[in-house]
């Protein structure tokens, strides 16, 4: 290990291996970099640790410093790290040089390494930290700076996943002291040795984001090595010096640029997994610019570069330090989708090249954008009636004979999107015409047919719940007649939760069916938590639509307020739902609110519905729309009354004249008929009693 100034850590790297010293036959020889003289008393503290200090003038040469430790070391294998570095835990460590079946089979260990990116040491870049190797006579480290351990042949790479390696020499100002440092050295070695490409690509890749620096340099770099005539296609490190150039074009958007390089590399270049990364810098403008025909080629490029890591078990970046990251399964399937968008938009036949797609797209490789891919798959095909790519498409999601939960979710996501009655009928179809085992499907199949309760029972397996994607099961059962409950116990609130969802955007499609469809529920479900739970999500979606007429929402406002009252008492105390408390979650608070103020204004209490009805929109926002459409509707209720009273008053005023007018004339008992039908108009009115005696007298 190399000791310089870094007593902050020295010690805690240390400390990390120690239980490796000490539990398996090793030596630890720290190799000083300053001297006693400068040193800041990390030398002090490895002479706790180290078998052997090994000074070493310092002389911008790491490789040199690595050379001078390793020349001491009698081991068969090569830990080699800084003094800002350290292992999270040594055990599994301590695992693998216990078991011989292991150090003596496998020639190197890789595991992930933290460098962080902050003081506080929560943020950090991963990289591959592969610096435990089988050592050989002859093996040396070569270049000095990213200096490399040559004279060994790799064969067999052990993953190391328990543990990791901490790094710190990279946070604020010393991250750019550094990397100044090694450009000053690798500009000397250069001046020296032109011809070192992996020196150049070190070089390039320490222009980071700078696009413009990269691009230069690369460029230089392969005037340069073409100059002595060492542009050898079959050497990794030229590859990638070329890979940096095209990364340049890409992102300075020179696409004229772009496109010669990638054609030179693809015709030289013959390794999947680079050709693929060539691409992918291509596929990094918008395809409209490529065309279908490009897109396409490059496409499958960059299946081939995916595929080429899945058969060789290889993850990207094991591949290619600088370029892994450029290869990668939700990319593959991002641009998938992107290739089936510029058919839409470009082809008049647009399905025919979907389709060429879709049948050499890898399925076989998972990666949660994958889904998406499925999906829109599945919704292209069967708006085209193709059951043959639909058919493909099942066959690519059975395992053991059985048919992928992951199928039949895409599935579903169509069905949940369907709007009309005709594409309802074009999908049901469609789906019966896969033939696979699967319970999911199955449901989907028969979620809109007749069945019996016995042939329900005979179909599915048994313990089979309405957890997603089954949803449809609650559908069969009431459009049949049958109480879905057991199909509901015992399925966790969470998926409760999902295929209460799933089933609510369904119906959305048809709103209007909402309220038969709920009323058809409670006819054949008994009173649960889970039924008032979905009964409630219903009614929620239904009285919250502006669109809907008031009276029509009024009526199921009472039936939500209802639904979420029942559920809430089966799940918290009767006394925290009898006073709203604030300990319930909002929005059963404001169904609590809510129905109290229904009742109010059934009963034409309106100031304290009124009160309710704020009370209930402070506590539910998202209730905002349909509570202001009540107030405005009781507003102008009351403007209608006072409207009316004030009518009745002024009629009154007139029809009092009248009669006062008849007694004047002795006309008594005319001016008593009229005040009989005054009392009908106004009963209330104080002068009615004095009217009366006057007519009497």
């Amino acid at each position: 290990m190399l000791v310089s100034n870094r007593i902050d850590t020295v010690e805690k790297c240390f400390e990390s291996f120690r239980p490796l010293l000490e539990q398996i036959p090793s030596e630890f020889i720290a190799v000083d970099t300053v001297g006693d003289e400068k040193s800041d008393g990390s030398v002090d503290v490895a002479r706790k640790y180290a078998d052997k200090i090994v000074h070493f003038e310092w002389c911008d040469d790491f490789a040199a410093a690595r050379n001078a430790g390793l020349k001491e070391a009698r081991g068969k294998w090569l830990i080699y790290l800084d003094d800002d570095e350290w292992f999270d835990d040594a055990g599994p460590l301590i695992d693998f040089f216990s078991k011989p079946e292991l150090y003596e089979n496998y020639d190197r260990i890789s595991m992930m390494e933290h460098s962080y990116t902050s003081a506080s040491q929560i943020d950090y870049v991963s990289n591959k930290f592969s610096r435990i190797s089988a050592i050989v006579p002859g093996s040396e480290f070569v270049d000095p700076v990213h200096e490399m351990l040559k004279g060994i042949v790799y064969r067999n790479e052990y993953d190391l996943k328990e543990t990791f390696v901490h790094h710190v020499g990279y946070i604020g100002k010393l991250s750019h002291k550094k990397a100044k440092r090694n450009q000053q050295i690798m500009n000397k070695e250069l001046e020296k040795n032109p011809g070192n490409l992996h020196l150049w690509l070190q070089q390039i890749a320490g222009a980071g984001d700078d696009e413009k620096e990269m691009l230069k340099v690369s460029e230089k770099a392969i005037s340069t090595l073409k100059s002595r005539e060492l542009d050898d296609w079959n050497i990794t490190d030229w590859i990638e010096i070329f890979l940096y150039r095209m990364r340049g074009y890409a992102r300075l958007k020179m696409w004229s640029d772009l496109d010669v390089n990638v054609d030179v590399f693809l015709e030289h270049v013959k390794n999947p997994f680079f050709r693929g990364v060539a691409v992918k810098f291509e596929l990094s403008r918008d395809l409209n610019e490529i065309g279908i025909e490009k897109a396409s080629k490059w496409i499958h490029i960059y299946f081939d570069a995916v595929e080429y890591c899945e058969k060789n078990n290889r993850n990207s970046e094991e591949i290619s330090y600088f370029f892994g990251r450029d290869i990668s399964k939700d990319t593959m399937y991002d641009a998938v989708e992107m290739y089936f968008n510029l058919c839409s938009k470009e082809s008049q036949d647009a399905y025919e090249e979907i389709k060429k797609m879709i049948l050499d797209v890898p399925w076989h490789i998972f990666d949660e954008k994958r889904s998406n891919v499925l999906a829109s798959s599945l919704k292209y095909a069967i708006n085209e009636e193709d059951n043959a790519t639909v058919e493909f498409l099942s066959e690519n999601f059975v395992t053991d004979g059985i048919l992928s939960d992951e199928f039949v979710k895409q599935l579903d996501r169509i069905d949940i999107g369907i709007e009309s009655d005709t594409a309802q009928e074009k999908f049901d179809q469609m789906i019966e015409m896969i033939d696979a085992k699967s319970d999911s499907l199955w449901i989907k199949q028969h979620a809109r047919k007749e069945v019996s309760d016995d042939e329900l029972k005979n179909s599915l397996c048994d313990g089979i719940t309405f957890k997603y994607p089954n949803e449809d099961l609650i559908r069969i059962c009431v459009e049949n007649r049958h109480s879905p409950q057991r199909y509901v116990e015992n399925v966790s609130f969470e998926d409760v939760s999902k295929s209460v969802s799933a089933i609510v955007t369904k119906e959305s499609m048809h709103l209007d069916g909402i309220p038969g469809f709920a009323s058809r529920i409670e006819s054949v479900w008994e009173s649960t938590v889970q039924r008032n739970y979905l009964l409630a999500n219903l009614r929620k979606r239904y009285i919250f639509q502006e669109s809907m007429a008031l009276s029509k929402v009024m009526d199921e406002s009472e039936k939500y307020c209802q639904n979420m009252l029942e559920y809430a008492n089966n799940i918290y105390l009767p006394e925290l739902c009898d006073s709203a408390s604030e300990l319930l979650p909002s929005e059963v608070r404001f169904a609590i609110l809510f129905g109290k103020a229904l009742k109010l204004k059934k009963d034409n209490h309106l100031k304290e519905c009124l009160t309710y009805l704020q009370e209930a929109l402070e506590v539910f926002k998202y209730s905002e729309s349909l509570i202001k459409r009540i107030i405005q509707s009781i507003e102008l209720e009351q403007r209608k009354r006072v409207a009316v009273n004030n009518e009745m008053a002024r009629l009154g005023n007139q029809v009092k004249s009248q009669i006062v007018a008849l007694i004047s004339q002795g006309q008594n008992e005319v001016a008593a008929g009229l005040l009989n039908e005054l009392k009908q108009i106004t009963p209330e009115d104080p002068d009615l009693a004095t009217l009366e005696k006057l007519c009497q007298s």
